[in-house]
Order: structure tokens, then C-alpha cells, then sequence
């Protein structure tokens, strides 16, 4: 019987623990359904919410697939946006008369935010370590340009849709080494109210000529992959972006061409968290040594390898003088989120060119331009002796659980500087005006009333460049009040009288061969 309470007691407070946790909202049934005719567009959606929260609703708008969102502001809304908005049916009068003339495929992102705490532990919670050994299971292989470009092809494949099935604003950047041409693989989740300062966690997925890479540097590649499956579902003020380097291993290639011409204009970069080898652990003494110079240059962190045996059981937390807060950040957020993650921090003087062995790796090009980035490794040389060899595999050398805390720590930090917001976004697309308002107009358009009728009004179409058109008039809520076929005389002009209408803005609408014409009418 006291056995029976006790878990029932552990299932009640199992329960309380999870129920208390407050849910973020979810958007669903998002629908845009423009009307050209009278330059709206009605937005519909669901959106749920545990707690009933208030929330606050952004309608955001692009018309280059979502690179940015620079169009919004020549969108009036109004309707269900803003705050406080309430969970349930909702909908969003748009004004598109400022874009009715641009001919571009438009989109548009919903934002839900219901104001609440993120729970950042939770998140973190979610790495999944198995998941990380599947995926590495698959990375595992020569990935080089000559002696492994089969699987270096597919290993870019599998970040490239990784990428797009997270909803990520994917592109590549070429670079060039001499006959070859790599890839730089770059995601974006942009950004809701400060896109321009940028987030970003990268790792180089190419690997030497003779190793399977498995923790040079697939540990890496697989770590970015699990940061963006957990940080994608939700919005972020600032801009998360995930980076696959190529050609790292051919002396930082990718990295130096991503710094010098790659960085938007405008673009402000907030961190860069690399991941640089964070799978090989022991707990056995002597499994790690220290580069020459590493005791002057960094005496405690020097006796605490010392006073531990030379274990090579931490994460190796590297910034420069610039990188400082950032390296905080990242030791703040392992301690607080994972604190069974032993982090050792260097604060490497100016821009680490003192320190050769730890300008390694793709946030050294950073460090050269003035800003904040970290290398995150379990020190590869100087701990993993299959380092570069035929031996960098995945059986038996890598620790999953240490990988998996190494990437925790990463997304808390990540998630801290991007500010996550507790909500969800979803996206749309609808079609453009092409052809719909034509810069010249094919006909002229007239509509007054008749000398000596009280009701009524005259609708005259004349100097049409076509013979047979279909003559519409619709009303500013886009109801079909007439239609009519017309064949129109060679010269003078053909007229239609309207039923009893009230005065007002209407518009007439001419179907013919080359298009549509739309024009704003006042039948007064």
C-alpha cells in the first residue's frame, strides 16, 4: 500500500511539474487570400494557447522568399495584430495598394508571442544524443574534395535539406580554390525585430584526405545539425544563423571567404559559436597534453589540467580579447543548464596570433575582423591521438554523452544572446499582380451618371486596343456587382448602364487579350 502511494504521489508531482510548465502558443490553418482588384489581402489563422495567454500578433511581409522582411512597412494592417491579442479564429485586413504595381512572388511570416518566460532548461533538454550518433553514423567518412567528394556531396545534401525541412532561409556561397569549387552552406531563421544582429553557430563539414572524420570534424557538423533542429520551431529577435564551412581543412578557406565577402552589408554580428571536434572525452589520466607555452599563457587554466591529472574530460572554451563577454556567456550557460559539463576558458590576448594552435580553426577569420566568436573543442591533437588518421572514428572513441552537453551548452548560450521568444511563427505565400495593373493603360475608363436619371449610373469603355473584352465591376469588399461580355465598335464608345447603386468608390475591371485592367472608379 505505501509502495502503491509512493507512486502515485511521483506521477501526481510528474504531472504538476509538466502541467506547470507554460506552453508556447501554436499558429495553424495560416491562409493568405489576396484580391488585386481592390488592393487587399485577408489573412486567416488558428492560433492555440495552453493558457489562454493574450498575445501578441506581427504580420511581417517579403517579396524576395523571406531574405527580409523590409516590405512591412509599406503594409497597413488591421484586425487581429498587435497586442493583446486573444487565442482562437483570428484574421488580417491588408492594404496592398503600396505593391500593387511591383511584380515580385510576395510571402509573409505570422509571428504569436504570448510574453511568457522561455524555459531555456527545457530546451536544452530536448538534444538528443542518439539522434546525434545516427547522424554521425551517416556523416562518419572521407569528406574531402579529391579522395572523398561522393560522400562530401552527400554530406553537403543532407545539411542542405536538414536546412530547408527546418524552415530555414537557406543559400550557398561558392568558393573557389584553384580547379575546384566548394561550398559554404549557410541558414538563416531571420530575426523579428532586430534581423540585423546575427547569431551564429557553424562547423566545417569537409574533412582530411585520409580520415573518416568522425570527430574532425563530424562531431562538429553534428552538433550544428542538432542545434538547428531544437532552436528552428521558434521565433528569435535577433537572427540565428547555421554555417557548414568548406575547405577548412585547406587552411580556413570557406571561413576566410564567408568573412571577406559573404557578411550581408548591415549585418552585425552578435557571436559565432564553433563547433571545432567536441566528441573525444576520457576520465583516465594523462589523455591530455597542452600546446608549448600554454602554462605562461594561461597558468590557471594550466593547474587545473595539472591538478586533474592531464584528464581530457572538459569542453575547451576559446575566445580573444574581443570574444570575452561572449566566452562568458557560454560558461555561464553550461554552468546554469549542464552542469555536468567541465568547461575550461582561455581568454586569448588580442587577436590569438600569440597563440598559433588555437587560431585552428573557422573563428580565427572572425577574430582578424574585429568580432566575437568562440572555438568550442575537446582539443583534437592534443587529446585525440586518431587526429588526421585512418583511426578518427566514431566506435568506441566518441563520447555521445559529452558531444550532447557540449551542444546543450551551445543552444542555452545561443538562445540567451538571440533572444528566443515564446511563441511560434508560421509562413505564406501569394500570388503576385502580374499583369493585373499594367503600367499603360489599354483602355480608358469613364463612369458617370446620365443627364435627366435618378438612378443608375453610365459605365463607358473607349479606345481599347481589343474588340472583345469582359467588362467587371466590383464593389471595395471585391463582391461581382456586374459582368458582361462586349464586343466594342471600331470607333466611339461602348456603355453599360449599372442597377441602382449607392455612391461610392467601386472598381471596373476589363478582361482582354493581353491582360487585365483595373481602375478606381467614384460613381457620385
Amino acid at each position: 500500500m505505501k509502495k502503491t502511494f509512493a507512486i502515485y504521489c511521483l506521477f501526481f508531482l510528474v504531472s504538476f511539474i509538466v502541467q506547470g510548465q507554460n506552453q508556447a502558443p501554436v499558429i495553424s490553418n495560416l491562409s493568405a487570400t489576396p484580391n488585386w482588384v481592390n488592393h487587399s489581402l485577408e489573412v486567416t489563422f488558428d492560433v492555440a494557447d495552453n493558457e489562454n495567454d493574450p498575445l501578441e500578433i506581427t504580420l511581417q511581409f517579403s517579396d524576395n522568399s523571406g531574405k527580409t522582411y523590409t516590405l512591412t512597412s509599406q503594409i497597413p494592417t488591421m484586425g487581429d495584430v498587435g497586442f493583446p491579442i486573444q487565442p482562437g479564429s483570428r484574421s488580417i485586413h491588408c492594404d496592398l495598394s503600396a505593391i500593387s504595381n511591383i511584380a515580385a512572388p510576395f510571402s509573409l511570416r505570422l509571428v504569436a508571442d504570448d510574453k511568457q518566460t522561455f524555459d531555456i532548461q527545457s530546451l536544452v533538454n530536448g538534444v538528443d544524443s542518439n539522434r546525434m550518433r545516427a547522424n554521425l553514423e551517416f556523416v562518419e567518412g572521407i569528406r574531402h574534395r579529391t579522395a572523398g567528394s561522393v560522400h562530401l556531396n552527400a554530406t553537403r545534401d543532407s545539411i542542405k535539406n536538414l536546412f530547408l525541412n527546418a524552415g530555414l532561409q537557406y543559400e550557398e556561397q561558392a568558393v573557389p580554390l584553384g580547379n575546384y569549387t566548394g561550398k559554404n552552406l549557410i541558414g538563416n531563421l531571420l530575426g523579428t525585430s532586430s534581423a540585423q544582429k546575427v547569431v551564429i553557430n557553424d562547423a566545417h563539414y569537409d574533412s582530411v584526405s585520409n580520415a573518416p572524420g568522425a570527430d574532425d570534424n563530424g562531431s562538429g557538423t553534428v552538433g550544428m545539425m542538432e542545434a538547428v533542429r531544437i532552436l528552428s520551431p521558434y521565433p528569435s529577435k535577433k537572427t540565428l544563423r547555421f554555417i557548414g564551412f568548406d575547405l577548412e581543412e585547406a587552411g580556413l578557406v570557406g571561413s576566410i571567404r564567408y568573412v571577406s565577402n559573404g557578411i550581408p552589408a548591415g549585418d552585425q554580428i552578435e557571436g559565432v559559436f564553433n563547433h571545432e571536434m567536441i566528441g573525444y572525452w576520457s576520465n583516465e589520466p594523462n589523455t591530455q597534453t597542452l600546446p608549448p607555452g600554454f602554462p605562461i599563457l594561461f597558468p590557471d587554466a594550466s593547474a587545473e589540467v595539472v591538478a586533474n591529472q592531464y584528464r581530457g574530460d572538459f569542453i575547451t572554451n576559446v575566445g580573444n580579447a574581443t570574444s570575452i563577454s561572449l566566452a562568458q556567456l557560454f560558461s555561464n550557460a553550461a554552468q546554469q543548464y549542464v552542469p555536468g559539463l567541465k568547461v575550461i576558458t582561455l581568454n586569448v590576448p588580442g587577436d590569438g596570433s600569440i597563440a598559433p594552435d588555437l587560431q585552428r580553426s573557422d573563428h580565427a577569420p572572425f577574430w582578424a575582423a574585429g568580432k566575437k566568436a568562440l572555438m568550442l573543442t575537446d582539443g583534437a591533437n592534443f587529446r585525440n591521438l586518431c587526429y588526421h588518421t585512418p583511426g578518427d572514428t566514431l566506435n568506441e572513441k566518441l563520447n555521445f554523452t559529452f558531444m550532447s552537453n557540449v551542444v546543450k551548452a551551445s543552444i542555452a548560450a545561443m538562445a540567451e544572446l538571440a533572444e528566443i521568444q515564446h511563441g511560434d511563427w508560421a509562413t505564406a505565400t501569394f500570388q503576385s499582380n502580374v499583369g493585373v495593373f499594367p503600367s499603360r493603360p489599354l483602355c480608358d475608363l469613364y463612369a458617370y451618371q446620365q443627364p435627366g436619371q435618378d438612378e443608375g449610373f453610365v459605365l463607358e469603355v473607349k479606345s481599347c486596343a481589343f474588340s472583345e473584352v469582359v467588362i467587371e465591376l466590383y464593389d471595395m469588399k471585391g463582391s461581382l456587382l456586374l459582368q458582361q461580355d462586349a464586343m466594342l465598335p471600331d470607333a466611339g464608345a461602348y456603355t453599360i448602364l449599372t442597377p441602382n447603386l449607392p455612391e461610392g468608390v467601386y472598381v471596373l475591371k476589363i478582361r482582354h487579350a493581353d491582360g487585365i485592367q483595373a481602375q478606381k472608379i467614384m460613381l457620385r
